[in-house]
């Protein structure tokens, strides 16, 4: 579960990127937040993750109330969260097994289950082939599939995607787009930023759009926008 209410920020320059921001996900729900560069949606992904202290409001996530976490304990809130982003940020010099494995070696889990969960985050990825490989060695939408992985590893109920296929051709977005519709299937929480107007319109899903940093639209079933755009071709 996810609600948020209130939520602004400002930062040290005096830009309001949130301004009282508010809604509820609900478990199992997916959820994509839409609005052109600059509407807030990153500064919303990073409130949510305490990536970033925010100026006012509150956020539940699960059973944690995310602005009064001390900063100790962050880890705990974060084992609720797989994050995807635009850049992948793996380590170039190991191989794909550990990429995934790492944040459960930081942990101090033992080096059985860490093999389990690693390997059954690449399978469900459909990346277990490529595990001993190095990143440089993948393409791009192989990457952003070993990304998902790490995300996945810690076994999330929610997952934060800001932007996922941003750096992606055709085919490799609807490939990571159905990976993620497969991974909600199976219960999980997901808010997924993007521009992908195709995708929005031909997948309908709930849509929170922001502008200029404000909450201006919650449809449960909507498209990207209430106008029709001709550069939008339908082929999900």
């Amino acid at each position: 579960m996810i609600k948020v209410k209130n939520l602004s920020k400002t930062y040290q320059n005096g830009y309001q990127a949130l301004t009282n921001v508010s809604f509820e996900i609900q478990p199992g729900e997916f959820v994509y937040c839409v609005g052109p560069s600059g509407s807030g949606k990153s500064t919303l992904f990073k409130a949510l993750s305490r990536e970033i202290e925010f100026s006012f409001g509150s956020v539940e996530l699960n059973q944690f109330r995310v602005e009064k976490i001390p900063a100790r304990k962050l880890y705990q809130l974060r084992r609720e969260i797989g994050i995807v982003g635009q850049d992948d940020l793996l380590l170039e010099q190991t191989t794909c097994f550990e990429n995934v494995a790492f944040s459960l070696r930081a942990l101090g889990i033992n080096q059985k289950e860490i093999k389990e969960r690693a390997r059954a985050a690449l399978e469900q990825v459909g990346m277990l082939a490529y595990q001993k490989h190095y990143p440089a060695e993948l393409s791009i939408g192989q990457r952003k599939k070993i990304t998902i992985a790490r995300a996945l590893v810690n076994q999330p109920s929610i997952i934060l995607a800001d932007e996922p296929t941003a750096n992606l051709d055709n085919k490799s977005s609807v490939d990571i787009m159905k990976l993620f519709l497969k991974i909600h299937q199976k219960g999980t929480t997901i808010l997924l930023a993007t521009h992908d107007s195709t995708m929005v319109n031909s997948i309908r899903k709930r849509v929170i759009e922001l502008k200029e940093g404000n909450l201006i639209r919650d449809d449960h079933l909507g498209g990207y926008s209430s106008f029709f755009d001709p550069k939008d071709v339908y082929v999900w």
